[in-house]
């Protein structure tokens, strides 16, 4: 019984005991920490018991240890089931990585070892700003004098004054380099003075009769003159010829002045106003009607070039000239008897000038020595009917 009895206090004291070891765990388990040497870092386990360690800097070990967990009763040591040896070959983050870079290159090779180094060797990215402001210019400059004053006729502007054979010794208005082709015979009266004036300006003057000379029109022709009058014509100009002054005029930018009324034809107007009309009726020009004026002056637009400065001229039946087609552009400069006494033509695209007279009386001796404006009126018309780029500044 004694036995008995014992052996019963003996259990109820054991109960005790495991019954306070399990008051002295906070939720029924007891948690080990270990603390890894090689860091000085612990990590404690969860409520299962198990043990691990975890290098956070990237050792190249890592190593889970053991747990170990107990009951009122029994104690169990239990080894990790799992080991993990792990090795990664990695940049040490305590560490400052260093780079290298050529800066010509990248040739692709990276090591990886906590050092990056990238070597280059064939890519270029320097770029040259460098600006030589000194510049050389070899160019010749636009023009070089030759002349200080210009004397020579050669179509270049010689003293470099931005005009062309602008030579004018008598500082009579005519320019001494242009060449005047006369077209036909002059008139019933002398005209000695007129050709003898345009000589003595220092123009070149050549008169060309077209009776028995057919066909001396062409282009090589008139390519001698920048300039031609339309005199007494005695015989009407052929097609070939009429347009080879079209061209002189229209394309190669010349000039053409007409005159007429020179009545050799028993008064009847119409022979020599034909014949007249061949030379204008390519630009839609015209002498129109029978002779009228009878040694009077005309009235002169003194806003025109042409007439500017003029009041004193004879006219003594003459013909009316007229634009009949509008191809360019025409400007009445003179009247008599409200009906045209002049009219200056200007050609489409810019191209040569046509001035039409309705007289002749002005190529006359007697009208040289008994008017006032004779010579300025010839002035005038030859400078307005001139080439533009010629002899002077361009108009």
């Amino acid at each position: 019984m004694m036995t008995s009895n014992l052996e019963t206090v003996l259990v109820r004291v054991m109960a005790s005991l495991g019954l306070m070891l399990t008051a002295c765990t906070s939720n029924g388990g007891d948690t080990a920490g270990v603390t890894d040497s090689g860091t000085g870092e612990s990590s404690e386990s969860s409520e299962t018991g198990t043990q691990s360690t975890t290098d956070t800097t990237v050792t190249p070990t890592s190593t889970s240890g053991e747990s170990v967990s107990g009951t009122g009763t029994s104690t169990s040591t239990s080894e990790p089931t799992t080991e993990t040896d792990s090795e990664t070959q990695g940049v040490d983050p305590t560490e400052t990585s260093t780079t290298t870079t050529d800066g010509t290159a990248t040739d692709g090779t990276t090591t990886t070892d906590g050092t990056t180094t990238t070597e280059g060797t064939t890519t270029s990215s320097t770029t040259d700003t460098t600006t030589d402001t000194s510049s050389t210019t070899d160019a010749p400059p636009d023009c070089v004098p030759t002349e200080l004053v210009e004397v020579s006729c050669d179509n270049i502007d010689n003293d470099c004054d931005d005009n062309i054979d602008n030579v004018d010794v008598g500082n009579d208005g005519i320019c001494d380099c242009l060449n005047i082709g006369i077209l036909g015979d002059s008139g019933f009266a002398p005209s000695s003075n007129f050709e003898a004036w345009l000589e003595d300006q220092g123009s070149a003057v050549t008169r060309t009769k077209l009776l028995n000379n057919p066909g001396v029109v062409t282009p090589a022709f008139l390519a001698n003159y920048d300039l031609v009058l339309v005199d007494r014509i005695e015989r009407p100009l052929s097609a070939d010829e009429a347009a080879a002054l079209e061209a002189f005029v229209k394309d190669d930018g010349r000039g053409m002045i007409t005159l007429i009324g020179y009545n050799f034809d028993n008064l009847n107007p119409a022979p020599e106003r034909d014949r007249a009309n061949t030379a204008l009726a390519p630009f839609g020009l015209a002498y129109q009607g029978g002779y009228f004026g009878n040694q009077v002056i005309p009235t002169f637009d003194q806003s025109h070039p042409i007439s500017m400065g003029v009041s004193d001229v004879n006219f003594a039946g003459g013909i009316q000239p007229v634009d009949m087609e509008n191809q360019g552009t025409s400007e009445v400069f003179a009247t008599v008897m409200a009906s045209n006494a002049g009219i200056a033509h200007q050609t489409d695209m810019e191209g040569g000038r046509v001035v039409v007279w309705g007289d002749e009386w002005i190529t006359f001796d007697s009208d040289w020595q008994g008017y006032a404006d004779v010579q300025k009126f010839w002035v005038n018309m030859f400078s307005w009917a001139k080439p533009k780029d010629f002899c002077g500044a361009p108009q």
